[in-house]
Formats: C-alpha cells, structure tokens, sequence
C-alpha cells in the first residue's frame, strides 16, 4: 500500500468513526451509548493511526501522542461526566504539539505537510509568547531594511488582536445565552486568531528584509519568505506593476522587484507560492535600491 493510500484511508476512516461516533451520541442519549462512542473516538483512531501510519514508517512513535490527546478531547464531548476534563486535556494537545514540532525542528526541516503545520505552530506561539525580548533577526554581514513602521503593519495586527479579544467576550456572553459549549468554542477560537495577530505583529519587527552578499531574503513577517539571487532580480519598479505576492499584508508598497524568472516562495504551514514579481513596502526604499545596486 503506497504512503498517500495509507494517508488518505487513515483520514476517511477517522472521519467516519468521529462522525459515526457523534450521530449516535446525538440520536441516542444514553449513557452506554455516549461512553462507547467516546471509546471509539478516544481509541480506534489512534490504532487505526498506528496500524496504517506508524508501522509503516511513515511518522515517528511520538507523533501517535498528539493523536491520542486530540481522541480524548473529542471523547469528552460524547462523555459529558469527564467534560470538566476538556480544558486540562486541550492544554496537554497543544504542548504535545508544540513538543512535537521543536523535536523535528531540531532534526531539520519539516518534511511533510503535517511537519510543516506543527512547525507554523511553533512559529506562531514563539512570535506570540516568547519573542518580546528578541532582537531582529539578522545574520551577520546583512543588512536589514525594516517593513513594519512605515506601513504600520505591525501595528495593525497588534490592534486588531485587541479587539478581537475584546469581541470575543462580548461574543461568549451573547452566545451563553443559547449554548455554553458554542459560546466557549468561539471564544477558543477568537483567542487562537488573536495569538495568531499578535505574532504576526511580533514577526514583522523581529524579521526585516535582508540584502547579503549574495542574495535578497524578501520576508513577511512569519508569513511569507522569498530568497532571490541578485542575478535574479531583473528591475525594481515602482508601484502599480502586477505581482503576486506583497510584503506586508494589508500595506501600501512603495517598490516591485521584477524577477527573471519564477521562484518559489515559501509561507507558513507550508504554503508555496510561485512568483514573477514581489511588492514591499521599505521604511527606506532609497537606502534599500542604493544596497541592490551596489552588490
């Protein structure tokens, strides 16, 4: 059986046992019902997980722990006498994660779809949380040419975390009045993309664009990076000229790098992306020409 044949059963079985698992729960309430359905989730997932993914060689033992955590989560939804579990359990997901993700980090880079998720992960909570005695980024020999104070970026998403925390609990007590487990899942949520904001703030002043001796390292924040020679740079220009990507979001560019040729450009979570052209917008765009043309 070919790795993406695994794959793709071990999802569609999981899929059906959540969502069987949840039917019956649903249209029959009862106690030996919800518990078996519980066990079903909690269990069968993270054997069939190992049997079709682990002995395969496909993932490494530890990754079966995040499995595991993420079935007894959603067990408690089915076994509401072990709901008041739900929060400890969420809070033991995500440090699996996180534990996984520095632990291949450390190996190398990820090497699949699912290693790149788990790294964007560990990305976003350092930007988040661990990064605000951190300098930029800056090898040495670099030079770095900020893109967060002339477009206000990071100033942007750090504003729109706030007040998406406080929406969130304008949210919960709206929704408490209909359903306590909806209202605490839109405040998850909301608390999730408020992280998120805050570290996409956060990257966007720790990780300049660089020019070295050899290359222009194009980077938005977290969420985007585009290494090109200087070979490869084929005009600058101003703006108005199509492109494909911009660095920053939601910012007015001040300059387009033309390529010669497409190069990929790699996001979090490991998103790509093939560009012909880049729009940014340099807190010194005169600075940054002087530095191109001069290597």
């Amino acid at each position: 059986m070919s790795p993406a044949i695994r794959w793709r059963a071990f999802w569609i079985l999981a899929v059906a046992i959540n969502l069987a698992a949840f039917l019956m729960a649903r249209f029959v309430p009862k106690p030996a019902v919800g518990a078996g359905a519980a066990l079903d989730v909690a269990v069968t997932v993270p054997a069939l997980y190992f049997l079709l993914i682990v002995r395969a060689g496909l993932q490494p033992l530890i990754s079966i722990a995040p499995i595991c955590l993420l079935g007894l989560l959603r067990a408690t939804y089915l076994a509401p006498r072990v709901a008041f579990t739900r929060p400890v359990v969420a809070a033991a997901v995500e440090i699996a994660l996180v534990a996984l993700g520095v632990s291949r980090l450390r190996k190398g880079a990820p090497q699949s779809r699912l290693d790149a998720v788990i790294a964007g992960e560990v990305t976003m909570l350092y930007y988040a949380l661990a990064s605000w005695r951190r300098r930029p980024e800056i090898p040495d020999g670099a030079r770095a040419f900020p893109i967060h104070e002339r477009s206000g970026a990071a100033a942007l998403f750090g504003a729109l975390a706030a007040v998406s925390v406080m929406e969130a609990g304008l949210v919960h007590l709206v929704v408490m009045r209909w359903s306590t487990a909806a209202a605490w899942t839109l405040t998850a949520l909301s608390l999730y993309g408020s992280l998120l904001l805050v570290a996409i703030a956060r990257s966007l002043v720790l990780r300049p664009v660089l020019v070295t001796a050899d290359e222009v390292v194009l980077r938005s924040g977290m969420l985007w990076t585009l290494r090109v020679p200087h070979s490869g740079v084929a005009a600058v220009e101003r703006p108005g000229a199509p492109c494909e990507l911009r660095m920053p979001l939601a910012a007015e560019p001040n300059l387009v790098l033309r390529l010669r040729e497409p190069i990929v450009a790699t996001g979090i979570y490991g998103l790509k992306r093939r560009v012909n052209a880049v729009a940014v917008s340099i807190d010194e765009p005169a600075e940054f020409e002087r530095a191109l043309s001069q290597t």
